[in-house]
């Protein structure tokens, strides 16, 4: 499971800088290799900032949330039982909703083992650490001669090898390209949205901005059920720092971001390479989840996708593109 995170990990980062890599070589007239080191020279200073700057921030407002995402669970369940007093017609639904309210029901854990969780992931900081400088390293080889390595696998069809070269060589780029496409789509997405999420909660002066912003993040590498995980966080911080009204507040917050992400982004982004229904989405990462845990949850949606697309429907290579995409809607055709 590591090893196959490790070659995700590399796999995406050439995807990503490639095309930035290809373009500015285009656009400059420089060869890639100058730029090749040039991007990723930029990419590790950023990398290297943000973890001086923000590292230690994180890890202290990690371990305030450990303290106050339980505590924000009791003071939710107290109010919901004054609501219940105070509603008696409603009193067994808000009871009902109040009972429902625990760590082991959100998390499926209790308070001990979260603690637990939250210790082993710290100690395994380097560990991570170490899976991102593999990744970034073998990425920055692989794009220095990727000319070379791609002119060689292309020779496999001169071998004995002809025949699944040509049987499964084109399958394969497709399926890549359909991967990362979506994969680098919905970064943009998650960066959006993490963006706006943060000064959200600047403004509305609800604290542990940078853990939760974290959160916001990586929860938007999951499409649709992401927005609803990194909401459950934000919404109990606020309601135990400022009460129902802070709380009315963030999700004020956050449904105007998600619906700048529906309403915007995923149109020109997302929905351009996918044009899947939300539903249909929900139950795919469900059904990824259940039988390959949280790689499910993050490839489900793109190989469901491809399967159907182009395994079943034989749908041409040329519509892969989220780009061809958005063009072929605006111009009412597209490149085959």
């Amino acid at each position: 499971r590591g090893f196959f995170g490790l070659v995700f990990l590399t796999f995406i980062l050439c995807f990503v800088f490639n095309n930035l890599i290809e373009r500015l070589a285009r656009r400059s007239g420089n060869r890639r290799r100058f730029w090749t080191v040039v991007v990723y020279f930029i990419f590790l200073a950023i990398v290297a900032l943000i973890t001086a700057f923000i590292a230690p921030r994180l890890g202290a407002e990690s371990s305030a949330a450990i303290k106050q995402v339980p505590k924000a669970i009791d003071e939710v369940r107290e109010y919901l039982e004054k609501l219940a007093a105070a509603q008696p017609n409603f009193g067994p639904l808000i009871r009902g909703m109040k009972d429902s309210l625990d760590l082991h029901n959100l998390l499926g854990v209790d308070r001990q083992t979260v603690v637990s969780l939250a210790v082993a992931s710290f100690n395994r900081v380097t560990h991570y650490l170490s899976y991102f400088l593999l990744g970034t390293l073998f990425s920055f080889f692989i794009l220095l001669d990727y000319p070379n390595l791609r002119a060689r696998l292309a020779n496999l069809r001169n071998t004995r090898l002809q025949e699944v070269y040509e049987e499964t060589a084109e399958s394969v780029v497709l399926f890549a390209r359909v991967v990362g496409e979506a994969f680098q789509a919905q970064m943009m997405i998650a960066a959006v949205n993490t963006m706006l999420t943060a000064i959200g909660l600047w403004g509305l002066g609800v604290p542990i901005v940078a853990l939760l912003s974290t959160v916001v993040f990586f929860c938007g590498l999951i499409p649709v059920l992401g927005t609803f995980i990194s909401s459950v966080p934000i919404i109990l911080l606020a309601f135990n720092t400022g009460g129902m009204n802070l709380a009315m507040a963030a999700v004020a917050m956050i449904s105007v971001v998600h619906a700048v992400e529906a309403y915007i982004l995923n149109p020109r982004i997302y929905s351009a390479v996918f044009k899947i229904n939300p539903v249909l989405t929900l139950i795919i990462l469900y059904i990824g989840h259940t039988l390959f845990g949280m790689w499910g949850v993050l490839l489900g949606v793109p190989i469901s996708v491809y399967i159907y697309r182009h395994v079943v429907l034989g749908q041409p290579k040329g519509e892969v593109s989220a780009v061809n995409v958005t063009d072929k809607g605006k111009k009412g055709g597209g490149r085959n």
